[in-house]
Order: structure tokens, then C-alpha cells, then sequence
């Protein structure tokens, strides 16, 4: 597609110069969204996107607004088009006149491939962004956090279904492709077997010896593959290893599943898509952790980050404070739960200027005397257990610290058998970070703290919106990159609505 030509100065036949019907008030969303988003998108900030020559291209501009507003109604790509041509509203948001030719929904799909095949993901969330700076709504001293799941667009499948599955795929462009391998028996024999689309999802785990059939058929598929390049060929091959264990002249041997990776395949149709658990069921897609001010008035997004499902959100915290630093360097307080908080942050969140308030995990321990009833001094490594003993050696192992008491002061302790009843001497096991942790415990009851982090609540209805009003919960497209994209879609919608509701705007 040839590179756009852009048309700054938009013609006095478009829709919101035209359409002045009392029904559509200035103030209507339509309306501000033409005179306040529009123009934040011009077509040469997409020029790079595209080759010189080939077809004449449709406005990347006005595909990057038609992207927005497809998330803002929760439309499909066909839909979109269609409420280019038939609703006013859209028509004067997206300032189209009636020289307007409609495009295919499949322009959208080649927008999509564009903005990832250059690395600009991201460019419509900073766009809109960049406005909300303009604006002065970034100038917040505050920030929250959260996370939730993100679902991918697959059915959730048993190991005997992913590997039947993978086959049929295998197979049918194996077929398709190459004609000349319709003489083979084997190959005509799985194409029967599997060529046919079956409705997958029921949960079916299927027995042993079904497995083994399936492994032995899709060794025989590899085979026949060869070197040819078949669609989904390395993806059964991976499912075959991560399931079975092969040996020459012996059976497939089906592995037990405790021993299958994590990281496994979850389904053929998105390999990289990981599954992970939330709430005690099994979550297919990703993770997306959502950034924004925590201010009084309208409060925008400010940065979204997508990870595995089993990522742990303390892992995240240090990342997300060092771009809040770099994204909003006003910013001094991130608000957050439980999940994201550990001793180590607190102190790493200090070092960059950054109070991290977020509730201490408490101490969980089952023994009968836990390491929260002794009094510890890190500085003078010192520790005292209960009656006052004190230990008798300190040591820096890796982020922990092994503290031992003496044998002999331990022997007449009347809390010996609850304290420690297998051991001579008693033993604590603590983090390098346990003073501060000691500190985020004292604060967390303090009234201030409860009273600050009340401002952390409402990131609870920023999810609810991305989920309900943009579609955030279930993911568009499959592969990784396209499923960052649909993420940074609805924050941006999501933004974009804001800014709309914003009366200074």
C-alpha cells in the first residue's frame, strides 16, 4: 500500500461542519471528539508504515480513530465499517463527507499487522496520552495500581485434544499444500483420520491408550512432513515432547502430568499463550497491570504492562516504579494491594523517590513462636526471642539471614517443646529486609495509612470500565504481540472517553 498523503485542512462538506441538526448538541460526544482527538492523529506520524506505490491507502489516521471508537462501542471489525457509513454520530466524530468511500474491515486487520511489524504498538496510547499531559491531568503526586486477567481467544482443551488438534492442522495444510503426498497411505490415512474439523472444548481428557495413538499418528505426520515448511509443524513436534517420551523400538511413554513444563502449550491455535491460575481456576491469556493518577478529578491511565499469568505482581513493582519515575516524574506515591508489596520494594521504591503504600503481608508462619514475637535489630544484628535470650550468631546467606540461639540457653527454656521441639537450639530464617518490613507493619496500622490508601479503591472501577464499557476481559486477536495490541487498545479508548468527560478538555 502506497505511502498516505496527509490532508490536514479537512473539507467544509464534512459531517460536523454539515451537520447542524438540533438532536446532536455541541457539547455531544461526537462533537468533542472531532475538535479534541481527531486531530491528534495526522497521517505523516504513520508515513514509515508504509512502502512507496501499490494501492491507494486509506487514511492511517482515520483508521487509528476508527480503532478507538471500535473499542468505545465494543464492535467488531465489519461492524466498524458499517457504523462509518450508517450512524451520524460516527460520521462527525471521524469527519467524514459525503465523497466518503467506505473500506474493507480487512484495511483494519493490515493497520493492526502494521503497527506491530514496526514496533509502534504503543504509538495510539502515547498519542492519546501526550493530550492528557497537555492537558495537565499527569501532574498527579499520586499513582495506583492493579491487575487483572486477560483472556485469550482459545477454548480450553485437554492434553489428548491439543495433540488432535495440532494433527488436523498439520495434516490439512500438509494436504492442501503438497499434492503429491496424497499417494502416500500414511498420509491418506491421517487425513481421514483427522482432517475433518471437530468441535474441541468439552474437557474430554481421553485415556492412555488414546494418547498413545495420538503420539504414534503425530511421529508419523512429522515424518512425512520432512523439511517441508507445514503450517504448525514445530508446534506439534513441541506437544509431542512436552507430552510424550519416545525411544526407538519401544511405544510413546505418556508423561505424567505433574511433570509436564509450566510454560506448556495450552492450545495449538496460540502457542505462546500460558495459563496460569487466579482465584483457584485455570486462567488461559495474560496478565495486564494498569497504571493511573489517583487525583480528585478525571483521572487517566498513565502506563499498562502485560505479563504472564504466573507472573508474580511483587516481581512487577520495581519495574512499575521506575517507569512511573521516567512517565510522570511528579508522581511520588503508588498505591496498591497486598500483591504488590514486599520489604524489598518498600526500600527500592525509597531509593527512587517513591513511597509504595501498599498493606505489608502479615506473618503467616505456623509456629507456635514465629519470627514476629522475637525482637530483632538488623543494625546491630541482634535478635532477643521471648524470655530474652540472645542469639548466638548471625549470618548473610544470599537476600536472607540465618540467626541461631544457643544450645545451652535453650535447653532450660520453659517454651522449649513449643518453640523448638526438633531441634537442640531454636533457628530464625528472616529476609535482609526485615526492619523494614517490621516498619510497613507498624504503619499499615496506623490511621494515616488507612486514610491514604482509601484512594486506591477506585482503580477497582478502572478495570470494571476497561472490562464492561471496552472489552478488556476477552482478547481480539491471538499471538502475543496482537494480544499487547488489544490491551493498549482499550486503555487508550478508555483514555479517550475520559478526556471526553473532561470539562476542560
Amino acid at each position: 500500500m502506497a505511502k498516505p498523503k496527509s490532508k490536514p485542512q479537512l473539507s467544509l462538506e464534512s459531517a460536523p461542519v454539515m451537520d447542524r441538526w438540533g438532536d446532536i448538541p455541541e457539547g455531544h460526544w461526537c462533537r468533542r471528539f472531532f475538535t479534541e482527538i481527531r486531530a491528534l492523529f495526522r497521517d505523516e506520524d504513520f508515513a514509515e508504515l508504509y512502502q512507496q506505490g501499490g494501492r491507494y491507502p486509506v487514511s492511517p489516521a482515520l483508521l487509528a480513530c476508527v480503532t478507538v471508537l471500535q473499542y468505545l462501542f465494543r464492535v467488531s471489525d465489519r461492524e466498524a465499517v458499517e457504523c462509518t457509513i450508517m450512524r451520524r454520530d460516527w460520521r462527525i466524530a471521524l469527519g467524514l463527507t459525503p465523497r466518503y468511500q467506505p473500506f474493507h474491515p480487512t484495511v483494519l486487520v493490515l493497520f493492526r499487522r502494521r503497527l506491530v511489524a514496526h514496533g509502534r504498538s504503543r504509538q495510539l496510547f502515547e498519542t492519546v496520552l501526550e493530550q492528557a499531559r497537555a492537558l495537565g491531568l499527569l501532574g498527579q503526586k499520586r499513582l495506583r495500581v492493579d491487575a487483572t486477567s486477560v483472556l485469550a481467544d482459545v477454548a480450553r482443551l485437554s492434553r489428548a485434544e491439543r495433540v488432535r488438534e495440532a494433527i488436523r492442522v498439520v495434516v490439512c495444510d500438509l494436504w492442501k499444500q503438497y499434492p503429491e503426498v496424497r499417494e502416500v497411505a500414511e498420509v491418506r490415512r491421517l487425513y481421514e483420520a483427522y482432517g475433518e474439523e471437530r468441535w474441541l472444548g468439552a474437557g474430554s481428557r481421553g485415556d492412555r491408550e488414546d494418547l498413545v495413538t495420538l503420539a504414534h499418528d503425530g511421529q508419523t505426520l512429522g515424518a512425512a512432513c520432512g523439511e517441508r515448511p507445514v503450517r504448525k509443524k514445530e508446534v506439534l513436534a513441541r506437544l509431542l515432547a512436552e507430552n510424550f517420551r519416545f525411544a526407538e523400538g519401544a511405544p510413546p511413554e505418556l508423561i505424567p502430568e505433574p511433570e509436564v513444563p509450566k510454560d506448556h502449550i495450552v492450545t495449538p491455535h496460540d502457542p505462546d499463550a500460558e495459563a496460569g491460575r487466579k482465584g483457584g481456576q485455570v486462567v488461559v491469556g495474560d496478565k495486564a497491570h494498569v497504571v493511573e493518577t489517583a487525583g480528585e478529578g478525571v483521572n487517566v491511565i498513565t502506563d499498562v504492562l502485560v505479563t504472564s499469568p504466573r507472573t508474580e505482581d511483587s516481581t512487577l513493582t520495581d519495574e512499575i516504579v521506575e517507569r512511573a519515575r521516567q512517565r510522570t516524574p511528579e508522581a511520588d506515591t503508588v498505591l496498591a494491594d497486598s500483591g504488590y508489596a514486599s520489604a524489598h520494594n518498600s526500600r527500592q521504591a525509597a531509593t527512587e523517590g517513591i513511597d509504595l503504600v501498599a498493606p505489608p503481608r502479615g506473618d503467616h508462619s505456623k509456629a507456635p513462636v514465629p519470627a514476629s514475637a522475637f525482637q530483632i535489630d538488623c543494625a546491630q544484628e541482634v535478635a532477643r526471642c521471648p524470655e530474652g535470650h540472645r542469639n548466638c550468631s548471625w549470618h548473610r546467606r544470599g537476600r536472607g539471614i540465618l540467626i541461631r540461639f544457643p544450645v545451652e540457653a535453650c535447653a532450660g527454656c520453659p517454651r522449649r517443646e513449643a518453640c523448638t521441639p526438633h531441634r537442640p537450639a531454636r533457628r530464625l530464617e528472616i529476609s535482609r529486609d526485615y526492619d523494614q518490613l517490621v516498619r510497613d507493619r507498624a504503619r499499615a496500622a496506623t490511621p494515616a495509612f488507612k486514610n491514604l490508601y482509601k484512594a486506591r479503591a477506585a482503580i477497582e472501577a478502572t478495570i470494571s470500565q476497561l472490562v464492561h464499557r471496552c472489552g478488556l476481559r476477552r482478547n481480539r486477536y491471538r499471538g502475543a504481540p496482537f494480544r499487547n495490541l488489544h490491551i493498549l487498545f482499550a486503555a487508550t479508548a478508555l483514555n479517550v472517553w475520559r478526556l471526553l468527560q473532561c470539562p476542560t478538555a
